[in-house]
């Protein structure tokens, strides 16, 4: 199955049509995909529906509607979900400052290498993605093997771990947040 198929990608007036309520359901359900990490980290899981809503909303953003540039930047988007054994999660250096941004992301230098998922007593590194730049935001696949995709299916305890010379951090992942992250296996 394709991970993001490009007939469910909306521009222009198909988009525009739902956009408003698309946001703010999205936005209302993030909660169970978001965990904090220490003061500053924070981990939101991904769904094929907010790498779909990002990637309509840059294509509204730049005005692109021609089917091949769709086409492209369809592609581009899905590799951000991994494959079908893989959790994706956007790691974000919550600093509001680009001041203070700039500084943090030194000191954090390779915390996203840094990040692993633990379920059914297994711990799993994430994978980053290496075209990350420095703007504050890690995109990160957590390759799971059949018994923690059983685990997370059988909404058993998780947790994330982040340990970073400048950044120690442990998140347990409540039971609901698990049935929320566990949801994107079943597809």
């Amino acid at each position: 199955m394709e991970r993001l198929p490009a007939g469910e990608v909306r521009t222009g007036p198909a988009y525009e049509a739902d956009r408003l309520s698309d946001r703010a359901r999205l936005s209302a359900a993030a909660g169970e995909r978001r965990l904090a990490l220490g003061t500053d980290l924070v981990l939101v899981f991904e769904t094929r529906e907010t790498v779909r809503m990002a990637l309509e909303e840059l294509l509204r953003a730049e005005r692109i509607d021609d089917g091949e540039r769709v086409a492209g930047e369809t592609a581009a988007f899905a590799a951000l979900l991994g494959e079908e054994h893989e959790l994706a999660a956007t790691l974000y250096v919550d600093v509001a400052d680009p001041v203070a941004l700039a500084e943090r992301l030194t000191e954090l230098a390779g915390v996203d290498q840094a990040v692993s998922l633990e379920v059914g007593g297994r711990r799993t590194v994430a994978r980053p993605d290496p075209g990350d730049s420095g703007s504050g935001a890690f995109h990160l696949l957590f390759a799971l093997d059949s018994d923690q995709r059983a685990a997370l299916l059988a909404e058993l305890p998780a947790s994330i771990r982040v340990e970073h010379p400048a950044c120690r951090a442990t998140a347990t992942v409540s039971a609901s947040q698990v049935l929320a992250i566990s949801a994107e296996l079943k597809r």
